[in-house]
C-alpha cells in the first residue's frame, strides 16, 4: 500500500513539472512572435516614414515644375494679348496707314509658342509607383493638370502654330508686294528692296484690306482670344494645384 502511494505520488510531480514546462514554453513562444510583430511593425512603420519623404521630395520637385510652368503662362498671356491688339489695330480703324511699312509689318506679323511646360517630374512619380502614397485630392488634380488641362494647351499651341506659319506665308511669302519678316536685334544685314518704302507700304496696304487679308487678320484675332483664354484657364489649374501641393507638404 505505501508503494502505491509513493507511485501515485511520483507520477503526479511529474505531471507538475510537465505543466510548469509546457507553460513555460508558451510564453517564450508568445514573447517571440510579439517581438517578431513589433519588429514587423517598426519596419513597416519606417518604410512608410521613407516612402512619404519620397513622396513629399517628389512633391516638391512637381511645385517647382509648376512655378515654371507659370512663367510661360505669363509670357505667353502677355504676347497673345499684344498680338491680339496689334491685329485689331490693324482690321478695326485706318490709323496704322500713317505708319511706315516696317511698322505696319510688326502689326501683323503673327505670334505661336511651342510647349514648353515640364512634365518630368510627374513622368518619374508615375515610374516609380508612389502615386498611391499621395492624398486622393492631390492625385486627381495632378492627373487632371498633366493628362486633360495641359494636354489641351498642348493641342491650342500645334493648332495655333499651324495656322500662324499660314498667315506668315500669306504676309511674307507673297507675290504681291516685297517683303522680309520684322527684323530681331541679333540680325545685323540689312537686304535692300527694289521696291520703294512708299511702293511697299501701298502694296501692303491693299493686301491688308483684299478680302483674303482681312480674314487672315480676323482669323488671327480669333485665335488670339482662344489663346488668352486656354493660358488663363490652365494657369488658374497650375496654381491651384500649387495650392493643394503646398498644403500636402505642410502636413507631413
Amino acid at each position: 500500500m505505501i508503494k502505491f502511494f509513493r507511485k501515485i505520488r511520483h507520477q503526479l510531480l511529474n505531471e507538475g513539472k510537465t505543466s510548469k514546462y509546457f507553460k513555460y514554453a508558451i510564453g517564450e513562444i508568445a514573447l517571440v512572435v510579439i517581438g517578431i510583430l513589433i519588429a514587423l511593425g517598426i519596419n513597416n512603420w519606417n518604410q512608410h516614414r521613407l516612402d512619404r519623404q519620397k513622396a513629399v521630395g517628389y512633391l516638391k520637385s512637381l511645385a517647382e515644375d509648376l512655378k515654371s510652368d507659370t512663367i510661360q503662362y505669363n509670357i505667353n498671356l502677355k504676347n497673345y494679348k499684344t498680338d491680339f491688339a496689334n491685329n485689331s489695330v490693324v482690321l478695326e480703324n485706318d490709323d496704322y496707314k500713317l505708319l511706315e511699312v516696317d511698322s505696319i509689318i510688326i502689326l501683323v506679323n503673327g505670334y505661336w509658342m511651342l510647349n514648353r511646360t515640364a512634365d518630368q517630374t510627374f513622368v518619374k512619380i508615375k515610374n516609380a509607383g508612389i502615386i498611391e502614397l499621395l492624398s486622393p485630392e492631390i492625385d486627381k488634380a495632378v492627373n487632371d493638370y498633366y493628362n486633360l488641362d495641359n494636354a489641351y494647351y498642348s493641342y491650342f499651341l500645334e493648332w495655333d502654330m499651324e495656322y500662324s506659319n499660314r498667315d506668315a506665308d500669306f504676309w511674307f511669302y507673297n507675290s504681291d508686294y516685297e517683303t522680309s519678316i520684322p527684323k530681331r536685334d541679333f540680325m545685323m544685314k540689312k537686304l535692300p528692296f527694289k521696291a520703294s518704302s512708299a511702293k511697299r507700304k501701298e502694296d501692303l496696304i491693299k493686301l491688308i484690306e483684299s478680302t483674303q487679308g482681312r480674314n487672315h487678320l480676323r482669323n488671327a484675332i480669333v485665335r488670339d482670344e482662344y489663346g488668352i483664354a486656354r493660358v488663363s484657364t490652365t494657369k488658374a489649374v497650375a496654381r491651384k494645384l500649387l495650392e493643394l501641393i503646398a498644403n500636402e507638404i505642410g502636413n507631413n
